[in-house]
């Protein structure tokens, strides 16, 4: 009898100790269960927006609501003015970032997560997330506006660049992404915020980036690059009522500097 009694203790524990491997192998979303149709969004990050007197070595980190695909977040990263990083670590759902060097001093920075960053079960965001900091004891608040029009109407969805210099291709014939960047809304219009002053004006590109790679190429993208730009002088003068007029066909081959907009 104290045999079987045993035995019955030792059958009690193994099944309590059962079901409890089987709670934690349920845990979560079970299979099979409604699709995930919500956008991830970023929650925080750090630097915080707006800071000042940022340390020069700091990294930057991402903080997102939801487990990412990593691949498409990190693609849809950027800082400009333009810099190289060193890595990107995640942390859960946090994204960090360490530039290659540090920040150069007394300079704004601004940090942009685009709409395609897609979390596990490739939901995209949806909307761009951007935020901006600075190394020095002030930031750039100056800003340029517009809209870009393609036959006639406001064109969403277009890349718009402002550049501190005229942009120049590499031997491929590709433009790669100027310090300042912003995509169309609905209606065309843009807005590039936290703009340097500058004594000569900004040139503008603005381009259907077809293949998404960041890159303008004339022979193979709608677009232009307008030349005439846009005086941000010292004073903080803003930039509000530029038309980016699109040309279709594709700009012609034989003039890929010429600006649609002259």
């Amino acid at each position: 009898m104290k045999l079987q009694c045993g035995r019955l203790a030792q059958v009690t524990v193994a099944i309590i100790a059962g079901a409890a491997v089987w709670g934690c192998a349920r845990s979560g979303l079970p299979p099979g269960g409604p699709p995930d149709t919500t956008p991830p969004e970023v929650i925080s990050s750090r630097p915080l927006s707006g800071a000042l007197m940022v340390e020069p070595s700091a990294a930057i980190e991402i903080s997102f609501s939801e487990e990412m695909d990593r691949r498409s977040a990190e693609k849809a990263f950027s800082v400009a003015p333009d810099i190289e990083f060193r890595n990107f670590r995640w942390h859960g759902t946090t994204l960090e970032v360490r530039p290659a060097s540090d920040f150069s001093n007394f300079t704004t920075y601004i940090v942009r997560v685009t709409e395609s960053a897609a979390d596990f079960h490739g939901v995209a965001m949806g909307v761009p997330f951007e935020f901006a900091f600075s190394t020095g004891e002030t930031i750039d608040n100056a800003w340029i506006g517009g809209r870009v029009i393609l036959t006639g109407e406001g064109a969403s969805g277009v890349t718009v660049w402002a550049c501190r210099h005229i942009p120049q291709p590499d031997s491929s014939g590709a433009y790669s992404r100027c310090e300042y960047e912003a995509l169309t809304t609905d209606d065309g219009t843009f807005l590039i915020a936290h703009v340097k002053p500058v004594d000569e004006p900004y040139s503008m590109v603005a381009f259907i980036d077809t293949d998404l790679d960041g890159l303008y190429v004339p022979e193979e993208e709608t677009g232009g690059i307008f030349k005439s730009g846009a005086l941000v002088s010292a004073s903080g003068d803003s930039i509000g009522d530029l038309d980016l007029p699109l040309e279709l066909p594709l700009i012609d081959k034989t003039h890929p500097h010429d600006a649609t907009g002259e």
